[in-house]
């Protein structure tokens, strides 16, 4: 840090605050270690649903609701469901990879920030689950894309996680978008930044590290730069329809493929695919508040 930093400029801010950010960063809650073990395990060539018990039986929170979603009337079944080996088998992986993720940091994302222009209602919570599942969809049709599903996914869910710390710094937002000048002024860093420290603290890996760390810079990320790109792009398509910030979102409303064609040159996804690749999102995000019900009662 320079010792001669002049009065209001981020290093002196930093400085000045420096000691409550700690503080905040200390107090926030820590990331489900079951998160990176999921994490390692579904992305091994084999592995049983039995091995998936192993993880899940951890967090009772989260066996229980893996068995409540096992036996809720989305799956015909003869009996009830008791045993997680069983439920993985009922529901599938896909499924219970969103639980998982979803659920595991949801004591992070679920919180409400009074200071961005996110409904009161859990709207960070589903802008973030929102993000992470559009993320999905873009990673899937972009081969050049350097996290896997998982990875990404995850990145999605936390891509955002630096307000969180940001947000109780801040003046009254009045429902209006926080630029990155208004989160260094309140702490000397922004919102990507402070992420960095979170995420190192929490030991993720690089690559996840490095891509929400550059999201809103994608071609700083380095080998990891088309990761950061699926995010930035995500973010951009999720914000177009207001997710998590308007009180009715319409899906149906077109996102112009000219406001991306750079982003799409730099992922290596041809003009010719946006509509296929919009209708995916859509499909994906339409049962966005009924996703958010089975994750979160």
């Amino acid at each position: 840090m320079n010792p001669t930093a002049t009065p209001g400029s981020p290093e002196a801010q930093w400085r000045t605050v420096r000691f409550e950010v700690l503080e905040k960063l200390e107090s926030l809650p820590s990331l489900n270690s079951v998160v990176l073990e999921f994490l390692e395990l579904s992305q091994r060539e084999v592995f049983t649903a039995k091995d998936f018990e192993a993880v899940i039986s951890k967090d009772q929170a989260l066996v229980a609701r893996v068995l409540k979603l096992a036996n809720s009337g989305l799956y015909g079944r003869s009996r009830s469901i008791n045993s997680i080996p069983e439920a993985v088998v009922l529901i599938g992986l896909e499924s219970l990879k969103k639980i998982v993720f979803a659920v595991s940091t949801e004591g992070l994302t679920r919180r409400t920030l009074d200071n961005y222009a996110y409904r009161q209602d859990q709207g960070f919570w589903l802008h973030s689950l929102g993000v992470a599942q559009t993320s999905r969809v873009l990673a899937e049709v972009s081969p050049e894309c350097p996290l896997r599903h998982e990875e990404v996914y995850v990145a999605g869910l936390l891509h955002d996680v630096g307000k969180l710390v940001i947000n109780d710094f801040l003046p009254p937002g009045n429902g209006k978008r926080v630029s990155r000048q208004k989160e260094i002024k309140a702490v000397g860093l922004d919102h990507c930044e402070l992420a960095e420290h979170i995420l190192r603290q929490w030991n993720l890996p690089e690559s996840i590290t490095a891509s929400i760390r550059h999201h809103h810079d994608y071609r700083k990320a380095g080998q990891w730069a088309r990761a950061a790109a699926v995010l930035a792009l995500a973010e951009g398509i999720c914000g177009h329809w207001g997710l998590g910030r308007r009180e009715t979102v319409d899906l149906s409303e077109e996102v112009p493929v000219e406001s991306y064609q750079i982003i799409l040159n730099d992922l290596g996804l041809p003009k010719e695919k946006w509509d296929q690749v919009i209708w995916d999102i859509r499909q994906t995000l339409s049962d966005l508040d009924d996703v958010f019900q089975d994750y979160s009662d």
